[in-house]
This record gives C-alpha cells, sequence and structure tokens, in this order.
C-alpha cells in the first residue's frame, strides 16, 4: 500500500496539534459556572480564582460521599443556564432540586450552608441568622444551620411539632461538638 504524499502527513500532524490546542483552551465546567457567576458580581481575579477552587474541591467533595452520579455536573449545568443577577448578587432559583441532590450528601457549591439557612430562615419569616462570611460558618455554627436546612417552615415555627422537636436534637447534638 502506498504511503501518503509527505504534505497529507504535515497537514494531519498540524490539524492534531491545532485541536489539542483548541481541547486545551476550552474552560471546565467549574470555570464556565464562575464566569456565569462572576459577571453577575463583578468579581476581582483572585475572587474568579477562588470560586473555581471551591467548586472543583466541591466535585471531589460530591465524588467522595458518593452523591447521585452527575449531580454536581447537573448544578453548574442549571446554575449557567438559569443564574439570576439581582443588584450584583445571583440567586440560583430554579436550580433548588439539584442544590437539594447535592445537599443531601453533605455538599455546598458556591454558598455555604450558613448562607442557605438565611435563606430558609427569611422564607419561614424569621430574617437572616447568620453571618455570610464564609469563615465564620464552621463547626458548631455550621452544624446548626445544617440543622435549619433539614427542617420545613412548620418545624422551624413550632406548627409540627414532631419536626420542631427534631430540629432541637439536632441543635443540641451541635452545642455538644467539640
Amino acid at each position: 500500500m502506498p504511503h501518503p504524499p509527505r504534505i497529507l502527513e504535515v497537514l494531519l500532524s498540524l490539524a492534531v496539534a491545532g485541536g489539542a490546542l483548541v481541547s486545551a483552551g476550552c474552560p471546565s465546567p467549574e470555570e464556565r459556572t464562575c464566569d456565569v457567576l462572576c459577571d453577575c458580581t463583578g468579581c476581582s481575579e483572585a475572587r474568579y480564582l477562588d470560586c473555581v477552587d471551591k467548586a472543583e474541591i466541591a466535585r471531589k467533595d460530591a465524588e467522595q460521599a458518593s452523591c447521585p452520579a452527575g449531580a454536581f455536573d447537573e448544578l453548574l449545568t442549571c446554575v449557567e443556564d438559569e443564574v439570576e443577577c439581582k443588584d450584583d448578587q445571583f440567586a440560583l432559583d430554579g436550580c433548588e432540586d439539584q442544590q437539594r441532590s447535592l445537599r443531601n450528601c453533605g455538599v455546598f457549591v458556591f454558598r455555604t450552608v450558613c448562607e442557605h439557612a438565611n435563606d430558609v430562615f427569611i422564607a419561614c419569616g424569621q430574617g437572616a441568622a447568620f453571618e455570610v462570611d464564609p469563615d465564620a460558618c464552621t463547626g458548631q455554627t455550621a452544624c446548626n444551620a445544617g440543622c435549619i436546612v433539614d427542617t420545613s417552615c412548620a418545624g422551624l415555627n413550632g406548627i409540627d411539632i414532631e419536626e420542631s422537636q427534631r430540629f432541637n436534637e439536632c441543635n443540641v447534638l451541635c452545642f455538644q461538638m467539640r
């Protein structure tokens, strides 16, 4: 069988090399999502890189926690498609199911458990209870926020007595943490 002419080999090599360069320049799903979020909030380069780092860590956390297959990518896709920018803050309306899927296996992405707890408290007429500083949302505070996130408004407002009791028991366990 005859060999292809040398020029064809060179062109094929260039096409393969060009394809590799193009694929190397494609942003990751985490980068694309952080691009969308930072377009809304006006992130500095440092905040953008922090967003990407946190998203990559959350992906690893989701894998280690054995979250449902594809749950992390479903959230990223939803955020890209559904994010709403309100007063230089992003809202993830429409992505609640994807967030819940990850939250059920203990993974929070782009927002801390304390920020989610504030959303629940506000929706239940209680007002924001936690600082938005991520460094303040650790240990017992994060545990208490998790209790809030896992409780309905009826439980938080004392309407559902059984759920209120579970909520109180959850908080007691948080206070016993060391």
